[in-house]
C-alpha cells in the first residue's frame, strides 16, 4: 500500500520531484548535448534547401518542388521541437512545463524515431551482408550521403531523447516506476478502456499482419516499382512497425486488464507508449506523404497501402487516448483525499 500513498498527477504537471539548487548531472548534460549535436545535421540541410540550395540532390528539378518545400518546413519544424525537447527533460525550467506538453511530443517523437533506432542499423547490416544493391535504395534522387547523416542522426536522437525522457521521469514522476500494474484501481471508465484497447487492439493486430506480410517477402498490395526496389532494408521497417504495433496493443491490453504476472507498471508503460505512438505517428507520415504529393489518385499508392496507413494511424490515436484516459484517471483517484489519510 506504500506504493499507493503519492501522486503521480500526470496531466497537471504536480507531484514533480523538486530539488531547488540542484542543476543537471553530467549524465544527463552529456545525454543533452549528444542530442541535440545530433539534430545539427539535418537542421542544416533543411536549412540549406529551404535557401534554395541542391546539396545531396542527384535531381537538381525534384528539388524544387514546391510539395517538397512544405515538406522540408514541417520536418525542420519538427527537428527544431526536438531539441527543445531535449533542453526541457535536462534542466529544472523543463519540470515546470505543464505535462500535457511534454508527453504529447516525446510520444510521437519516440513513435517516430523508434523504428529507425531498431530497423535502420539492423537492416542496414543484412543488406550488407546479403545484397550488393544499394542501401539507400533508387528512384528518389539523393545522394547516398544524406542518407547517413540523416538515419545516423535520428539514430542518436532517437536514443538520446528516450534516455533523456526516462531521465526527466524519474525525477517528476518517481512513483511510476516503483507502482505494480494490479496495483493500479480500476476506475469508473475502466469498462471503456476495456471497450477501446479492444477495438484499438483487433485493429492494431490488422495492421502489423500486413507489415509483417510484407516483411517476410509478400508483395501482395505493392506497386510493381516497391516490389522490384523491395530489399532487406525496406522488409526490415516494415518488419519492425508491424512488430512494435502488436506489441503496443498487447502492452496496453495488459495494463487495462491488469492480465498476467505482477510485473513493474512501468515496463508495461513504456512498450505501450513506444508501440501506439510508432502505430500512430509513422503511418500518419505515410499517409501524410501520399496525400501530399501531386495527383495522389495517380500516384501509384496501393490501396492496401493507403488503408494500411490509415487504419494504423486510427490505431494508434485510439489506443493512445486509452492509454491517456487510464492516466488521468489514476490521477485523479491519487488526488482524491480518502478516510485513511484526512486527519
Amino acid at each position: 500500500m506504500a506504493g499507493m500513498t503519492g501522486s503521480v498527477h500526470l496531466l497537471h504537471g504536480r507531484g514533480a520531484a523538486r530539488r531547488p539548487g540542484v542543476g543537471p548531472g553530467r549524465v544527463r548534460l552529456a545525454v543533452c548535448a549528444a542530442t541535440v549535436a545530433a539534430c545539427v545535421p539535418y537542421l542544416t540541410i533543411k536549412i540549406a534547401w529551404l535557401s534554395g540550395s541542391t546539396v545531396g540532390w542527384n535531381d537538381v528539378d525534384a528539388a524544387k518542388d514546391s510539395a517538397l518545400y512544405v515538406g522540408n518546413a514541417v520536418t525542420m519544424s519538427m527537428d527544431a521541437v526536438a531539441v527543445l525537447v531535449a533542453l526541457a527533460f535536462t534542466f529544472r525550467w523543463g519540470q515546470r512545463i505543464p505535462a500535457g506538453l511534454v508527453l504529447a511530443p516525446i510520444w510521437i517523437a519516440a513513435g517516430l524515431l523508434a523504428p529507425i533506432v531498431v530497423a535502420v542499423p539492423l537492416g542496414s547490416a543484412l543488406q550488407a551482408l546479403t545484397s550488393d544493391e544499394s542501401l539507400t535504395g533508387t528512384g528518389n534522387g539523393f545522394q547516398g550521403w544524406v542518407y547517413a547523416v540523416v538515419y545516423s542522426g535520428f539514430t542518436v536522437q532517437g536514443l538520446g531523447l528516450l534516455t533523456a525522457f526516462v531521465l526527466y521521469a524519474r525525477t517528476r514522476w518517481p512513483e511510476v516506476f516503483t507502482v505494480r500494474t494490479r496495483d493500479v484501481p480500476r476506475g469508473a471508465t475502466h469498462a471503456l478502456q476495456k471497450l477501446l484497447a479492444y477495438g484499438a487492439s483487433g485493429l492494431a493486430a490488422a495492421v502489423a499482419l500486413v507489415h509483417l506480410f510484407w516483411a517476410f517477402g509478400g508483395t501482395a498490395g505493392l506497386t510493381a516499382d516497391e516490389i522490384h526496389d523491395r530489399a532487406a532494408l525496406r522488409q526490415t521497417v516494415s518488419g519492425v512497425s508491424g512488430l512494435l504495433a502488436a506489441a503496443g496493443a498487447v502492452a496496453l491490453l495488459l495494463i487495462v486488464l491488469r492480465a498476467g504476472r505482477p510485473h513493474r507498471f512501468v515496463w508495461a508503460l513504456a512498450v505501450a507508449w513506444v508501440g501506439t505512438g510508432a502505430a500512430f505517428a509513422n503511418s500518419l507520415y505515410r499517409l501524410l506523404v501520399m496525400v501530399g504529393r501531386p495527383g495522389f489518385l495517380e500516384s501509384g499508392f496501393t490501396a492496401a497501402e493507403s488503408m494500411t496507413a490509415l487504419g494504423g494511424v486510427i490505431a494508434g490515436l485510439v489506443m493512445g487516448l486509452t492509454g491517456a484516459v487510464l492516466l488521468v484517471e489514476r490521477d485523479g483517484q491519487r488526488a482524491r483525499p480518502t478516510a485513511s489519510s484526512t486527519p
